[in-house]
């Protein structure tokens, strides 16, 4: 039996003109058994099917979902699903793949029409809170004899993209309150992005390619039609999206970037920078090549193609030890000034400067050793070392002829060139030596400013190099003022020891000399 409820609302007319008017709401018919139906739908298979608050962006797409929740022959009446696909076949199955929570004031559902071994189609279709129809549109289509997925979609708030992935067009939508898709008259043009999950903003720019502006000068950002839109900076760090001829396509203003909506960029955030002013990307197939990390002038930069700074190349010493114009003189004179756990140094004018060695405590204040050395490249001075575990070498430059600090220094034992404008120091993680650090300083007015820092790691990169038993006990020659040979402990492990060595040749290229000359 069926119960019939009818709900007449009679609108009053206030005020003194008498008019009246009436506002007429459609009959509702509600049926026991439609009650007893969205019970059972309710409890028994919307239980079954993944349901999603849509509080960040989200991509519907075929590849996506599973088709094991099918609709039966009375849910798919009720929810009118050949309607919806305008299916009059009898061989298409129907099933709900997903649960969406637009709104409290309707129900959403992503439903799929499937034929077996030919397609794939999923509408995002929006029910009155008692399932009566309200709009539909479509936003995945994949034809199962095709290798791609012909369209996908982009929920983002309250506004969905459908993207058309053969012909690169995006029909735009806006969910009203009422659960009517309005379409947008204006075509739709931004940039998408594979949607993933990421846990920060730097994770998210880090997906793209970085690159680093080479041009001294800087390089301008054009649109897409030529126009100068802005101007990126010598050295400064640009996503780049995509490249096209001797062009990248990049984001323009990264700062207005936000995690949760990475898939989305204006095309007012989108430029075109010429490709030969960008340092080129990291390539780590030359293993002589491969390396872990770069800081300039302090600021860690993204991995550029360490072909574009250096010549690196792995020799023979004996090969090259004629074109040889320079190598260290350095002598240890630790023992005539220390004395137990302490160093006093007396300068000619009677200055006496001390320091003394410091013994483990914790792990922030380690066992700290001092020595003293005198080098030719130091006229007048006594070099002094120190060493903790946890940091880098640091060295203090102390006058001998008044006793005042001169400079100091961090990294391995700083070797200068021969026209003394260049300094080269390597540093070994004392834990795990395999790790080194390459330092390339400079000299301004007496004092080494540091400049290009380059970190390497043995430990995966090691199969290639020929090691070699010596007994030389220098660590660089130099065989020009930019090119040098460093010879390099052979240790490719943590906590290892190793008696084996191998030498490098470096030549320094013009835009390293550059990075050296930035302040």
């Amino acid at each position: 039996m069926k119960y019939i409820i009818h709900i007449i609302l009679v609108a009053l007319c206030f005020g003194c003109n008498q008019s009246k008017k009436e506002v007429l709401i459609p009959e509702i018919e509600v049926t026991s058994e439609h009650g007893e139906f969205i019970d059972h739908f309710e409890k028994e298979f919307l239980a079954s099917v993944n349901f999603l608050e849509l509080d960040k962006p989200y991509l519907i797409t075929a590849k996506l979902f599973d088709t094991f929740n099918l609709l039966s022959k009375e849910e798919s009446e009720v929810l009118e699903v050949r309607d919806v696909f305008k299916a009059n076949d009898t061989i298409s199955k129907f099933g709900m793949a997903l649960n969406l929570g637009f709104s409290k004031d309707f129900r959403s559902f992503v439903l799929y029409q499937f034929d077996e071994d030919k397609l794939m189609n999923y509408k995002l279709v929006n029910y009155t809170n008692d399932y009566q129809f309200i709009d539909a549109i479509a936003v995945s289509y994949y034809d199962l004899t095709s290798p791609i997925n012909q369209t996908q979609t982009y929920v983002y708030n309250d506004k969905l993209f459908v993207l058309d992935k053969k012909t690169n067009k995006t029909k735009a939508y806006v969910l009203k309150g009422n659960g009517v898709f309005e379409a947008q008259p204006v075509p739709v043009k931004f940039n998408y992005l594979p949607l993933k999950q990421y846990q920060s903003l730097i994770d998210y720019t880090a997906s793209l390619d970085q690159r680093v502006v080479k041009a001294k000068k800087g390089t301008i950002v054009k649109d897409s039609i030529g126009r100068k839109i802005g101007m990126f900076s010598y050295l400064q760090t640009v996503s780049v999206l995509d490249y096209a001829d001797n062009k990248a396509k990049v984001i323009v203003h990264p700062e207005t970037l936000k995690k949760d909506d990475n898939f989305y960029i204006d095309t007012s955030n989108i430029g075109y920078v010429l490709k030969k002013d960008l340092f080129d990307v990291y390539q780590d197939e030359v293993v002589i090549y491969k390396y872990e990390g770069l800081k300039v002038n302090g600021n860690t930069m993204p991995l550029i193609d360490l072909r574009e700074l250096l010549q690196v190349k792995q020799i023979k010493l004996n090969k090259y030890l004629n074109s040889v114009i320079k190598k260290p003189h350095i002598v240890n004179v630790t023992d005539s000034y220390k004395m137990g756990k302490r160093v006093t140094l007396i300068a000619e004018n009677g200055k006496q400067v001390t320091f003394k060695d410091s013994t483990f405590a914790t792990e922030y204040n380690p066992t700290k050793t001092y020595s003293v050395s005198e080098d030719s490249n130091f006229d007048n001075t006594f070099v002094v070392h120190s060493q903790m575990i946890f940091d880098y070498k640091r060295l203090v430059f102390v006058s001998k002829i008044n006793g005042e600090q001169l400079d100091t220094y961090a990294g391995g034992y700083p070797h200068v060139s021969p026209n003394k404008k260049y300094v080269i120091s390597v540093d070994y993680d004392v834990e795990c030596p395999s790790q080194r650090t390459v330092f390339i300083d400079k000299i301004t007015n007496n004092k080494i400013i540091k400049g290009v820092e380059i970190y390497y790691n043995l430990e995966d990169n090691n199969e290639y190099i020929d090691l070699e038993k010596t007994t030389d006990t220098n660590e660089i020659y130099w065989l020009s003022n930019t090119e040098f040979i460093i010879k390099f402990w052979g240790a490719t492990e943590c906590y290892s020891d190793s008696e084996n060595y191998f030498y490098y040749k470096y030549k320094i290229k013009q835009p390293l000399l550059d990075l050296l000359e930035v302040k």
